[in-house]
């Protein structure tokens, strides 16, 4: 019974992002080579012969160019430049994305600086993947092709288990799970699930995140984990909870409306759980209190399924609140307004926010 079918895609939409994403990908390698913009140079003919193979080609060429004409864009490449040359110090945050730039309409034609914003951009683009290095080698492992993966993507998902335990994955969740002679076992590796456990004493089942081992008989539970922490909220029966992040293992037992949340450093920390809650966090709500920046901008990624980029010099920003991680705009719009930063929309349905 694999759940690799659920992701809340539909497959000949995510096929076509993906073509564009690659098309854009090429025009962007070809508007960086000197020359392309030069009527009557080689590779000008050549980018030319490129764009004239599809009407998708075209559209990929006109999006880059507008993107490399955009105002907004531009003035952050020269804040990063200017970070760059006085040697100021570039966190890591988790929501940092390699770059990928999805269609957009072009808003304007190609201004005669274009040259210059190439040059610009590609730097940045440089120095962005130096930052991603440290992201890209802790990323976990891909068990998309594992029999029992479950992706909800945009979409709540609802699965049952071969035992008649319910799982409810809220959006941009992922895990995967598999059964033996001894557990049930589920690994959560990005999101919120809601877990209907069936009963069996014989063989309890056990959810892992990076930071915890949640163990339980039969009962309702939450488990909601990312890169830096991970927290449980019990509805119904008694749960045991183990951070596994630094020896000795502390271990703490969970009855109904407790919590407890896990950070990556091994701190545990116990809450109050409302169980009425659990259809709120299926909805894409979650509280933070506090958290950094780049942690509560990688969840709104994550869930809602739109790109953002973060300036890594607020990463490390404290924020608390209770946002809709499924819904972008609106959290984007209430961080921006609670922090006294800013949210520049750019021409591929990406958005950027900024000091």
């Amino acid at each position: 019974m694999s759940g690799n079918r659920h992701t809340g895609h539909k497959p000949e939409t995510t096929e076509q992002k993906d073509l564009q994403s690659r098309l854009v990908d090429q025009a962007m390698q070809w508007l960086a080579r000197d020359g392309a913009d030069i009527e009557g140079t080689d590779t000008h003919v050549a980018f030319q012969k490129w764009c004239g193979q599809s009407a998708d080609h075209e559209q990929a060429a006109r999006a880059v160019r507008a993107f490399l004409s955009d105002r907004d864009f531009d003035d952050i490449l020269r804040k990063f430049d200017t970070e760059k040359g006085t040697g100021a110090r570039n966190h890591a945050p988790s929501s940092t994305r390699q770059i990928s730039i999805p269609f957009g309409k072009p808003r304007r034609s190609t201004p005669p600086r274009l040259t210059n914003v190439r040059k610009a951009i590609w730097g940045g683009v440089a120095m962005c993947v130096a930052i991603l290095v440290a992201v890209l080698t802790l990323s976990p492992a891909d068990h998309s092709g594992h029999p029992g993966y479950i992706a909800a993507n945009m979409a709540p998902v609802r699965q049952f288990l071969p035992d008649g335990s319910e799982l409810q994955l809220a959006p941009g969740t992922r895990l995967y799970w598999e059964f033996t002679e001894r557990e049930r076992h589920i690994v959560l590796e990005d999101g919120a699930v809601v877990i209907s456990a069936a009963p069996n004493k014989d063989r309890p089942l056990v959810v892992t995140t990076p930071q915890s081992r949640v163990v339980v008989v039969g009962t309702r539970f939450v488990v909601i984990g990312d890169d830096q922490t991970s927290e449980v909220g019990v509805a119904e029966g008694t749960v045991r909870v183990q951070q596994q992040q630094s020896p000795p293992a502390r271990e703490v037992t969970l009855h109904a409306g407790e919590g407890v949340t896990v950070s990556s450093g091994g701190d545990v920390r116990r809450h109050d759980f409302n169980g009425d809650n659990i259809t709120q966090i299926l909805e894409g709500w979650r509280v933070f209190s506090p958290a950094k920046l780049s942690d509560v901008i990688h969840a709104v990624s994550r869930q809602s399924g739109m790109e953002i980029w973060l300036d890594p010099g607020i990463a490390d920003l404290e924020i608390r609140g209770r946002f809709n991680v499924a819904d972008a705009m609106v959290s984007l719009d209430l961080i921006a307004r609670t922090t006294g930063t800013r949210m520049i929309e750019l021409p591929f349905d990406q958005y950027l926010l900024v000091r």
